[in-house]
């Protein structure tokens, strides 16, 4: 049996997931320059994507599974504040590497369609479904 979630939903979670898996490899494969640059131990460096990939993807489950729209508003903060760091691509390809700066807006880019599929009218229709008027 087919669950009632509608497909932009299992796409959003889908752009979610697969943006945090890109920052993480992203980072886990350029770890020893990040270290290098920042002074910090690679283990330090590895806390941010990992908690970063567990509140984004919790927050999306909490809106695509436990259908908390009102999550939806958090999430957009993250997600903008991840599009206003695009800012510093240039930067951060003259620091760390094009391949980096191309894989991190790769995932933010997956993180601006997940928002747009968050808020498509399937979407919004299937988290005001069975909620009191």
């Amino acid at each position: 049996m087919k669950p009632d979630r509608p497909d932009t939903l299992r796409w959003f979670e889908y752009a979610l997931i697969a943006s945090q898996i890109i920052r993480i490899a992203t980072i886990s494969l350029h770890i020893e320059v990040m270290a290098k640059i920042t002074g910090l131990a690679p283990q330090t460096l590895l806390i941010s994507p990992f908690v970063n990939a567990a509140v984004l993807i919790g927050l999306g489950l909490a809106i695509s599974r436990g259908k908390f729209g009102f999550a939806r508003w958090f999430l957009i903060v993250l997600i903008a504040l991840d599009v206003v760091g695009l800012a510093g691509i240039p930067s951060v390809a003259a620091m760390i590497g094009v391949p980096f700066a191309a894989f991190s807006t790769v995932a933010v880019l997956l993180l601006i369609a997940a928002a747009i599929l968050m808020f498509l009218p399937a979407s919004n229709d299937w988290l005001k479904r069975d909620r009191p008027s």
